[in-house]
């Protein structure tokens, strides 16, 4: 075996483990990293490919009876939301697979994907985080005293995360101390200066830039494709993400009544500008289908997704909020509608991987977030701090119910295309 063999098959090891390295610590999915990995190693020709990877490490083991095997276990403790990352190494990924990319050019690329921040500039991120804000609350329920409210306070999150981004903190103390900010200054606008008229739902607004959607979207994909313990370790991280962003606000809501001796009593509010009696396509649903186009757009900035695909982040989610309104005009209740309108949109969102080559997540992301029940995760936090213990059993069953549902509802839509395209592909060779 000559030496430029051996250095070859090195550089091809060394590219799987970069590759795999960048989409784990960015946000892929652990199935997809190991896949990539196993392409790309494939390409050697050899007889042993392992590849093993969970949220925090890399396992990989290369091998024939000509050569001696390669092993690296690699740690990844950093991760973060860049799917503009994830998307641009697995193109790498396959055009060294496909042989348009030599082994040198491949690391080349990868080292300065690796390198370089690739992030939106701090002044796109912050007034994107104000809009983001102000069209949850809208979807919430809150009228345009609100929506001006929490387009503020997502003003001041948006630079608060900018000034804190460099500090070398948890993730789960930086999400609790946004937390803390988000329910003072609510607090602060509704019952000291009068501009907003319902708290909860300004808070409400406010929290959803900080839900992991990305954590619940990757829970639900990795553990579809029986990668359990990585499914169930982001269930957790998630779980425990929403808690933290929940109960932080919730702690100044429950610190102040206690102080003061007052009752901030949650309010019910009807959608802005429906009409009980009026017909289906009213002012209220153009709002808040323009709000759910915006509120998916914004929500997939923050998760660094290529510019190219935010329009179509924000198709996906106007459409999931406008199946979801179908099915409260049917009657169907708001759980049900929840899952109808996550399973339809799922075909959107999986044709939207496939026709502009990137990672599904990216649209998953997109199509699952207006959904999630943010408000009921505070609501339930609220009561819980309040030691109302019924009440927030109520809202912590309603909550749970209305996940389970969206991983059902995407379980049921996966496993759908799965049996459409072994269909196609049967049909094809039996013509």
């Amino acid at each position: 075996m000559t030496n430029h063999f051996a250095d070859h098959y090195v550089e091809v090891f060394r590219i799987a483990q970069l590759t795999g390295e960048i989409m784990l610590k960015n946000g892929a999915e652990t199935y997809r990293v190991e896949d990539t990995i196993t392409r790309i190693l494939r390409t050697t020709g050899f007889a042993q490919i392992e590849a093993f990877t969970t949220l925090t490490g890399i396992t990989i083991s290369l091998g024939d009876p000509s050569i001696l095997p390669i092993t690296s276990v690699k740690r990844v403790q950093n991760r973060s939301n860049h799917l503009r990352k994830v998307e641009m190494a697995n193109d790498v990924s396959r055009r060294f697979v496909r042989g348009n990319l030599s082994t040198e050019a491949a690391l080349k690329e990868l080292e300065d994907i690796d390198k370089k921040p690739l992030t939106y500039p701090r002044s796109v991120v912050v007034p994107v985080c104000a809009m983001a804000c102000g069209c949850f609350c809208i979807l919430f329920g809150g009228n345009f005293r609100d929506f001006l409210a929490t387009v503020l306070i997502g003003t001041v999150y948006g630079c608060f995360t900018i000034l804190t981004d460099r500090l070398a903190a948890i993730s789960f103390i930086k999400d609790l101390l946004c937390s803390i900010l988000i329910g003072f200054l609510s607090l602060l606008l509704t019952h000291v200066i009068g501009l907003a008229q319902h708290m909860d739902l300004v808070i409400a607004g406010s929290i959803m830039p900080l839900v992991p959607g990305l954590a619940i979207t990757n829970a639900i994909r990795d553990t579809l494709y029986g990668d359990y313990l990585s499914g169930l370790a982001r269930a957790l991280e998630a779980c425990i993400t929403a808690i933290v962003i929940a109960g932080g606000a919730s702690i100044v809501i429950r610190g102040y009544e206690v102080f003061y001796g007052v009752s901030l009593a949650q309010t019910t509010t009807e959608v802005w500008l429906r009409d009980p009696n009026g017909s289906f396509f009213q002012l209220s649903l153009w709002i808040q289908l323009i709000a759910s186009f915006f509120s998916a757009l914004s929500f997939c900035l923050f998760l660094n997704v290529s510019q190219k695909h935010l329009l179509y982040c924000g198709l996906c989610g106007l459409v999931c909020w406008f199946f979801y309104q179908v099915g409260l005009y049917w009657g169907i209740g708001s759980l049900l509608a929840t899952f109808l309108a996550t399973f339809l949109t799922g075909f959107l969102a999986g044709r939207l991987a496939y026709l502009r080559r990137a990672p599904a997540t990216v649209f998953f992301a997109a199509a699952i977030i207006n959904p999630v029940p943010g408000y009921g995760m505070y609501r339930f936090m609220f009561y819980l701090i309040g030691q109302e213990y019924a009440v927030a059993g109520v809202m912590g069953i309603e909550t749970l119910e209305c996940a389970a549902l969206i991983a059902i509802a995407i379980a049921l839509q996966y496993s759908a295309r799965s049996v459409w395209t072994q269909w196609r592909s049967k049909k094809k060779r039996l013509s």
